[in-house]
């Protein structure tokens, strides 16, 4: 199994909040950069609430086909993962109408200067170039309103999120201001230690098939041999044997980084293990970890996935839950506008 991770100390209960989108199915990326995490903080005395963002998916190219087939992956994935439906709430966005409810009534609070700060959000910018709808634009917005609907205090990010949780935050803080209220509180961030996990095939652009090659991402349904042939693949140089230099030697620190993740160690000390070795070594060493890490979370995750019924079950459950809570808050959101 994949290394646990530490998280902040829990002396107080958080509201914690997150979610996936279903883009494709969950890869190593998602997987140490978030997925370990909710597993970790459903396990402390935190109210967690974990989302499949399949509002967002709208933006891209997505087939509705293909969406409804990732959430169904994306379920049965964070159930082999650990995660309880019991013990967190689990649900799709689309089934709580509340999130979009909320996005326009906090788009109210967003002025000219929020304007432009959404054009210059790096994502927009990226994204795009390959897609044209204003929803790509205001996205920032319906992400503001997944996180205050549940009135989240926490929110666990990387360090490349946290230009959204201050876009969150500022939004809020207009809103409070325009009608006069202290509806919404600060959301604070929930900083994990989360690594930039990088593609195999291009080690400047992170894992993930919106921004690069499917060869350099390893997805947690991929077969043993899949696994293998794309870490043979993986992108290097031929400088020779072994140096840690993330600035000169980026395809080969990629997988010096991507093993220390994987087996919970130092980066410092893995390269260190394999200094003066050749990069076949290395890459045959990280291809058996990520084969062993990852074949009992994929014989989970598709025994789960023959079982349509359980995952029905869990987003019914998922949904009603999340429902309550979210109608028993955007009324309150109601009267403070005076639409109640």
């Amino acid at each position: 199994m994949i290394a646990s991770t530490r998280v902040l100390s829990t002396c107080s209960r958080k509201q914690i909040v997150s979610a996936i989108q279903p883009t494709g199915k969950p890869h190593l990326g998602n997987y140490l950069g978030a997925l370990r995490h909710w597993i970790t903080l459903q396990d402390t005395d935190n109210s967690c609430i974990f989302g499949i963002a399949d509002n967002h998916v709208l933006t891209s190219k997505t087939s509705p086909k293909q969406v409804q087939d990732n959430t169904r992956v994306q379920i049965a994935v964070l159930l082999a993962l650990g995660l309880d439906e019991k013990r967190s709430i689990l649900y799709k966005h689309s089934a709580v109408p509340q999130h979009t409810v909320l996005a326009w009534l906090l788009s109210t609070a967003a002025t000219s200067g929020f304007i432009q700060r959404l054009r210059s959000m790096p994502q927009y910018k990226e994204k795009s170039l390959v897609h044209d709808n204003l929803a790509l634009l205001t996205y920032p917005v319906l992400m503001a309103a997944d996180i205050l609907l549940f009135h989240a205090t926490h929110v666990p990010v990387g360090e490349d999120q946290n230009i959204h949780i201050e876009f969150c935050n500022a939004i809020a803080t207009n809103f409070n201001k325009i009608y006069k209220c202290t509806v919404f509180s600060p959301v604070d961030k929930l900083l994990t230690d989360s690594p930039r996990v990088k593609s195999l095939a291009d080690p400047t652009m992170k894992m993930s098939k919106s921004y690069g090659k499917a060869v350099g991402v390893i997805e947690l349904l991929d077969s043993d041999d899949v696994i293998r042939k794309k870490v043979k693949k993986a992108v290097t140089d031929s400088m020779g044997p072994i140096t840690l230099d993330s600035e000169n030697r980026p395809g080969v620190y990629n997988l010096l980084h991507l093993f220390a993740a994987v087996a919970g160690e130092d980066v410092s000390k893995v390269g260190e293990r394999y200094e003066g070795r050749n990069v076949v070594t290395l890459k045959e060493d990280l291809a058996d970890l990520l084969v062993q890490a990852i074949s009992p979370i994929r014989a989970h995750a598709l025994n789960v996935l023959e079982d349509q019924r359980t995952i029905d079950d869990v987003l019914r459950l998922g949904a009603e839950q999340a429902s309550e809570i979210a109608e028993k808050n955007i009324n309150e959101i109601y009267r403070v506008v005076g639409l109640r």
